[in-house]
């Protein structure tokens, strides 16, 4: 990071007790709904988002305990998943090189039944290298405030919530938070104006 345009940030976000900057923005997904059809909501918007968040690269860096930044080739998604008496909530990680989402459903599906079976909160992998993500599908919220460890966790927090129509639209509020020694205001809109091309460019389902 010596060598980086933003070490004057890193170094100054680095010993501040609450790190993390993030913005809510009302996405419109009407199109979205109408292609993925039957396909599951959830997991269908995911992978939207899995690949826009991979296509900003301070969106894969991580801070390291000896202080340096990984980028990593690829940040897969680790959600909540509710357990079917809502009594709590288990860790979901799917592995998937984003270029199928048909194939990235039938992993998420498959992952979703192993974890729950499994009962346990406990996350797969090298968890430094995940984007996280939640859903509340029963508020369609203005703000929402996402829970984070240290401030050493430089993990991006997704977060979505109930969809609602307006004016003839669906529009869904949707959440990024980001360690601001790695990322800031710009990086959050380029991760926004991705989604949106991956929104539009998504392939209607068969």
């Amino acid at each position: 990071m010596t060598c980086d345009p933003r070490r004057g940030q890193y170094e100054y976000f680095l010993n501040v007790p609450n790190p993390y900057a993030g913005a809510t923005v009302e996405v419109d997904i009407t199109d979205f709904m109408q292609k993925i059809g039957d396909d599951p909501f959830f997991l269908s918007f995911l992978f939207a988002v899995s690949r826009a968040a991979n296509a900003v690269p301070e969106l894969r860096r991580r801070l390291l305990p000896d202080g340096r930044v990984a980028e990593y080739v690829q940040s897969n998604p680790s959600y909540t998943v509710l357990k079917p008496d809502h009594s709590a909530y288990v860790y979901c990680l799917v592995e998937s090189d984003l270029t199928d989402r048909a194939a990235f459903i039938a992993e998420g599906k498959r992952r979703q039944e192993e974890v729950l079976a499994r009962g346990t909160m406990t996350d797969d992998g090298d968890v430094r290298s995940h984007i996280f993500v939640t859903s509340l599908p029963w508020l369609s919220y203005t703000q929402i405030v996402l829970p984070c460890g240290t401030s050493d966790e430089s993990n991006p927090r997704f977060a979505w919530g109930k969809f609602r129509e307006e004016n003839g639209r669906v529009i869904l509020p949707v959440t990024l938070y980001v360690h601001h020694a790695l990322a800031d205001g710009w990086h959050i809109g380029q991760f926004f104006e991705k989604l949106r091309a991956e929104l539009e460019q998504i392939e209607p389902s068969m």
